[in-house]
């Protein structure tokens, strides 16, 4: 089947989602987070001066230094992308998922764009069963995750830490892949950084139209999956109408949508 081509969707309503959700928390929240997981609910000096450095901006997950993620305890002393209570959500759906697969061999999970790793070390977390590969760009994010996978006593043999692009570094055929790619077309990087803190850009910014990535995940993970293998790829909440059309271009016919906590769909479930 001929693969139809993808279209931009820059558009301020883009914009106005990703905003949302890089600041689902309030700042009362914020201050209250920092004072329980930081300083074990003292106010001292140091605690009044972060919260001043909240208060221009900083973001409080790095301030603390992690986050809880599916159970996990995701480090963020190298400045990952922090991660987004929307991925979490469907998250805990795949685990779930991955539970209740009746398999006689060891599960094998490939996890695209890895960041923090937060998505592949919640699964390492709550399966023992699993090995799980993670795939990530970024040289210095190899580290984070492996810094992540020490802190919550998993094994090392359990969890491939490999610096590629998209599908470099995989290995063989997996049971499950899940992809989090960036999705944020270069067009809108000026106004999308005003919303960030001290977040790697990297994680964010696709290289044309906001479906660069997608594509690649779409195009190629037949190939990686075993029969009956299921892909979970995220997406911006306005992007649903083409990543349908792009899963048909490229074959896909078992797939369904999975949504955020706020009923937008927001990930296309795909079976091989």
């Amino acid at each position: 089947m001929q693969r139809k081509s993808g279209t931009c969707c820059a558009t301020s309503e883009t914009i106005s989602v990703f905003s949302k959700k890089l600041s689902s928390m309030k700042f009362e929240d914020k201050v209250k987070w920092l004072r329980e997981k930081k300083y074990k609910g003292r106010e001292t000096e140091e605690f009044l001066h972060d919260v001043k450095r909240v208060a221009n901006g900083e973001a409080v997950e790095y301030l603390v230094g992690q986050v809880d993620f599916c159970g996990a305890k995701i480090d963020l002393s190298l400045h990952p992308m922090i991660p987004r209570p929307e991925t979490e959500h469907w998250v805990r759906g795949v685990i779930e998922e991955i539970k209740k697969c009746e398999s006689a061999y060891t599960i094998r999970v490939l996890d695209l764009f890895s960041g923090s790793g937060c998505v592949g070390l919640a699964i390492l977390k709550n399966i023992p069963e699993t090995y799980v590969d993670m795939i990530e760009l970024d040289p210095k994010l190899k580290e984070q995750i492996e810094i992540s996978v020490d802190r919550n006593v998993i094994r090392r043999t359990r969890a491939r830490v490999v610096t590629g692009d998209t599908w470099e570094g995989a290995s063989s055929r997996y049971d499950y892949i899940t992809a989090v790619p960036p999705y944020v077309p270069p067009s809108m990087k000026e106004e999308v950084m005003k919303e960030l803190h001290q977040e790697e850009p990297l994680s964010f910014f696709d290289k044309d139209d906001g479906y660069f990535y997608h594509k690649q995940v779409l195009s190629r993970a037949k190939e990686f999956l075993k029969e009956g293998g299921v892909a979970y790829l995220e997406f911006d909440t306005t992007q649903r109408t083409e990543i349908e059309s792009l899963a048909q271009g490229y074959g896909w016919e078992n797939y369904s949508f999975l949504k955020d906590p706020y009923g937008n769909e927001c990930v296309i479930r795909l079976v091989k």
